[in-house]
């Protein structure tokens, strides 16, 4: 159990990591966000962290993306290993945990307030259900969690959803996927996702010159044709994929988008593209249609999801 205060908090990505403590008002603090590339290993960029704080941290909870099966946790987009034990003992920690980045995703559900998140699209018949919830989001991979109702509480389930295989379901996309195809299997987070959205643009625009994503999403802001057609493509497959995953756990409680790409593409983010793909499930659009989709709006969730980990752990 967790005892003590503050608690290192850190958001481990493929591409930045994220540090804050969490002290007495139970909401990250201190927090800062750096790039991976400035450190070898994370042990160096906690040492960075620490080493400017006035009082040093008990204990420490990491959210990794990657998947979470023992005390040596590896990053699935950075060739970082991560040795809970050594750095409990480097650090001096009482207790070091780890735990899925979108597990941290689906802990933050329980602590976002009114402003954390705001609606996608409407739902046309909306129903009250006290039911499971599911987060996803493209960031450098594709994160998917669930937080499922238990007794009087909640219960994260961390998941490796974002490398299902995925595919064209219209006409329009065959040739996009079979360019796709000629480089590898192609799974949902090769396309959704920051690493995947140049995959995407280079498939939907032959021959054209690779760009990085976020050249691509400057170019669909100023109005650039092949951009926002990539841009649109991408809000659909997010969309859809959103309703697998809405129909996989039957998520009554709503379904919630984080990840930094869907949050950095502003107007470009078209509502009805996504809520049409999210419905157009046969036989089941009419139970999506009762599902709301949310886009989560709060600065360092994962941070958040953290935090409300370490305070349901201590005791």
């Amino acid at each position: 159990m967790f005892s003590g205060s503050p608690i290192l908090l850190a958001d481990i990505g493929g591409t930045h990591s994220r540090f804050a403590l969490l002290a007495a008002h139970n909401r990250p603090e201190q927090v800062v966000s750096w790039d991976n590339d400035r450190f070898a290993n994370l042990e160096e960029a906690i040492a960075s962290y620490v080493g400017e704080l006035k009082v040093k941290p008990t204990a420490g909870v990491f959210a990794v993306a990657g998947p979470v099966t023992g005390r040596k946790v590896a990053l699935t987009n950075r060739h970082w290993l991560i040795d809970l034990d050594h750095l409990a003992t480097r650090f001096h920690f009482s207790r070091a945990d780890a735990i899925n980045d979108f597990e941290a995703q689906a802990w933050a559900l329980t602590q976002l307030q009114s402003g954390d998140y705001r609606n996608l699209g409407e739902v046309s018949s909306a129903r009250s259900v006290h039911g499971v919830k599911v987060v996803l989001g493209p960031g450098t991979g594709l994160g998917v969690a669930a937080l499922v109702p238990v007794g009087t509480g909640w219960q994260p389930i961390a998941s490796e959803g974002g490398h299902v295989s995925f595919g064209a379901a219209s006409k329009d996309e065959e040739p996009v996927f079979a360019r796709l195809h000629e480089a590898g299997p192609v799974s949902a987070e090769s396309v959704v996702s920051g690493s995947g959205l140049p995959r995407l643009h280079s498939a939907l625009n032959p021959g054209a010159p690779s760009l990085h994503a976020e050249t691509i999403v400057k170019h669909a802001q100023a109005g650039d044709a092949a951009a926002v057609a990539t841009i649109k493509l991408f809000v659909r497959l997010l969309g859809r994929f959103a309703g697998d995953v809405a129909l996989t756990f039957k998520a009554f409680g709503g379904v919630y988008i984080a990840g930094g790409v869907a949050g950095k593409l502003g107007a470009l983010l078209d509502e009805k593209i996504l809520r049409d793909a999210f419905e157009a499930h046969p036989p089941y659009g009419d139970l999506l249609k009762g599902i709301p989709t949310y886009l989560v709006t709060a600065a360092h969730p994962g941070l958040i999801g953290c935090a409300a980990y370490a305070m349901t752990k201590a005791g």
